[in-house]
């Protein structure tokens, strides 16, 4: 995509979000974050991050609940079904270095290699509570191919497995994490713009309201 039809994408994103019931009586905040400070944070750690996820970080910030958790309905190998997330909405970049210290604190206690967790840029959190959701840089965007789970750039650790070292690092000695969806795009087009809601209605008849997936946290 252009770099405007990133910034009209991200703001359709947050558009729909809104018109599908999220963060009701709430209005989306213009985020602070600049090109320089994003340019400032690539410097420091040395990565270049996703143009798209440039256009997220400077387009706007989620109002604070829960979290920020959102549900919607995604395709978890042809079966539709709901699962919650929680989507970081920093509002500097300094939040995002913070997220990384985490990542490096595990490393730590894992005794895991140095670096292993370089191209790792967290963002969230997987099903809402099973681990951090991060971008693995290392995965080329060109090169992604959403038929083949290991070319996927989001990918999740699951918070209970500590034997990473054994699950996830691979012979480059980098951390790549389970496959989540194959890049931000993807994301955005599930959880903000509800893509695959329409389809889960058609099979199983139920529409997937806000109300809706609010019930089934009671489940």
């Amino acid at each position: 995509m252009t770099p405007q039809e990133e910034r009209e994408f991200v703001a359709g994103a947050f558009q729909k979000l809104k018109e599908r019931g999220w963060f009701p009586g709430e209005e989306f905040q213009k985020s602070a974050i600049t090109e320089q400070e994003i340019a400032a944070f690539e410097q420091e750690h040395q990565v270049k991050l996703p143009s798209l996820y440039k256009t997220f970080l400077r387009s706007y910030h989620l109002p604070q609940n829960e979290n920020n958790s959102l549900c919607a309905i995604r395709d978890d190998e042809g079966d539709l079904s709901p699962l919650w997330q929680m989507i970081d909405s920093p509002e500097s970049m300094s939040v995002v270095s913070e997220r990384m210290e985490i990542l490096q604190e595990i490393k730590d206690f894992c005794e895991l290699p140095e670096d292993c967790f370089r191209y790792l840029i967290p963002i969230g959190d997987w099903g809402a509570g099973w681990g951090p959701l991060c971008i693995d840089l290392s995965r080329a965007e060109e090169e992604i191919d959403e038929n083949d789970e290991s070319t996927w750039s989001l990918v999740w650790f699951d918070h209970e497995e500590f034997d990473w070292d054994e699950w996830y690092l691979g012979e480059d000695g980098l951390l790549h994490g389970r496959a989540a969806l194959p890049d931000l795009k993807t994301f955005l087009e599930v959880y903000f713009y509800g893509s695959l809601e329409a389809e889960f209605e058609r099979e199983e008849g139920i529409k997937p309201t806000y109300e809706w997936y609010q019930d089934t946290l009671k489940r």
